[in-house]
């Protein structure tokens, strides 16, 4: 069996939700206001990873983290040695 080795890194992303939205929001309201976030935040993360560190990156994993009224949302990346 063939055995590769990869390196690893990780990029951070940043959306905010307002205060009023996370104070107000019905359950609809909040879904959409949180899909509409993290739609920016996906349109953004192939272009990033395309020249993070040299690039040649793939997305192995995600993590969802909500900081006072950001939503920081970490990917972890790797590529072959």
């Amino acid at each position: 069996m063939r055995e590769y080795s990869y390196e690893y890194g990780i990029v951070f992303e940043v959306a905010d939700m307002t205060p009023e939205i996370l104070a107000t929001a019905t359950k609809d309201e909040f879904s959409q206001n949180l899909g509409a976030a993290l739609n920016g935040v996906i349109t953004r993360v192939p272009e990033r990873i395309k020249t993070f560190q040299g690039g040649d990156w793939e997305i192995t994993s995600h993590q969802l983290t909500r900081f006072d009224h950001y939503l920081v949302i970490s990917f972890l990346l790797r590529r072959p040695k």
